[in-house]
């Protein structure tokens, strides 16, 4: 995580540089194919070009919502890197775990800038994979005391507080209620698959920082209207899924009631938390940059260490 945190924080910078190039995520919605066998599957196709870091690539990923059933993850992911001279390929990899720790990763470096500096209290909503990495990025950067993870199954909401308490050392409640879990919290992270209101804009106290991660809106409206700053990792995207899309929609929310993207915050083009009674909001719908420099990082770390399987894609171009 803290290599992660490093690598996001750079792309992020990138971003706000004007220095990469990533179109929004092209959506394959097979339920739209009457005769599709695969109803539940969305996939996403994700490219990025990161100038600095002379790194290409796209992350095909997908969501299956009836994976958990069969035993298999809910997102599916490959990443695909390609030599930004030549176009050859160069390396193929598993991008489930990277989408997993890109995503913690992103919600780190938003805290980083964000959130008070003397944030204690964090409400994790959702207990997934997802949750677990969010509060292991977390726990890299404050001096957390408090946990408190909500989740709609309250087994794995137990699984989580032991499992993740054990590992990095705290002190984490389950609770049965939202609201339980939000009220004084300085830190409130929504993480899960759920298309409903989650926190409510009563339990929010002053000085608190939210993220929304989810795929559909989670919070309260209100608490979007009402809040000093509202930032997104990629208004393209976020315009049209995720946390504000139905508010934008229906003409609620639009770019003039945006404070900013996160990374303008990190290139310094814009000031992130100026004082300890702001109510500030981030919403991410996920970047293939993130994903693609992470998996930069791993191909070249792959080839230092000597690890990795060779294959002769391009035998016929490279003889």
């Amino acid at each position: 995580m803290p290599t992660s945190l490093e690598i996001v924080e750079r792309v992020f910078r990138v971003h706000g540089e004007g220095r990469a190039i990533m179109p929004p995520k092209l959506e394959l919605n097979l339920a739209e194919v009457a005769d599709c066998p695969s109803k539940d599957a969305l996939l996403l196709a994700m490219p990025a070009y990161l100038g600095p870091m002379h790194a290409a690539g796209l992350k095909w990923a997908g969501i299956w919502r009836e994976n958990p059933k069969r035993a298999l993850p809910y997102v599916m992911a490959s990443v695909l890197l390609v030599d930004t001279n030549t176009g050859v390929l160069l390396a193929v990899m598993e991008g489930g775990y990277i989408t997993d720790v890109r995503t913690g990763a992103a919600t780190g470096v938003a805290v980083k800038c964000l959130a008070k500096k003397t944030a204690k209290a964090v409400a994790i909503i959702g207990a997934g994979r997802q949750g677990r990495m969010q509060i292991r990025a977390l726990s890299c950067l404050l001096p957390i005391e408090d946990v408190r993870v909500m989740d709609v199954d309250p087994e794995v909401a137990k699984d989580f507080a032991a499992e993740i308490g054990k590992e990095l050392g705290l002190s984490i409640r389950p609770t049965g209620r939202h609201q339980e879990a939000a009220e004084g919290a300085d830190i409130i992270v929504t993480v899960t698959t759920a298309h409903e209101i989650l926190v409510r804009r009563e339990w929010v106290s002053p000085g608190t920082f939210i993220a929304s991660v989810g795929s559909c809106p989670e919070l309260d409206p209100q608490i979007l209207f009402k809040a000093d700053k509202v930032l997104v990792d990629s208004w393209a995207q976020n315009k049209s899924r995720g946390e504000l899309s139905e508010l934008v929609e229906e003409g609620r929310f639009g770019e003039r009631d945006l404070y900013g993207e996160v990374g303008e915050v990190v290139a310094g083009k814009k000031a992130g938390r100026e004082n300890d009674q702001e109510i500030i909001v981030s919403c991410f719908m996920g970047l293939g940059s993130h994903d693609v420099g992470c998996a930069q990082y791993v191909y070249e770390e792959a080839k230092r260490r000597g690890i990795g399987t060779l294959f002769p894609f391009h035998q016929e171009i490279l003889d």
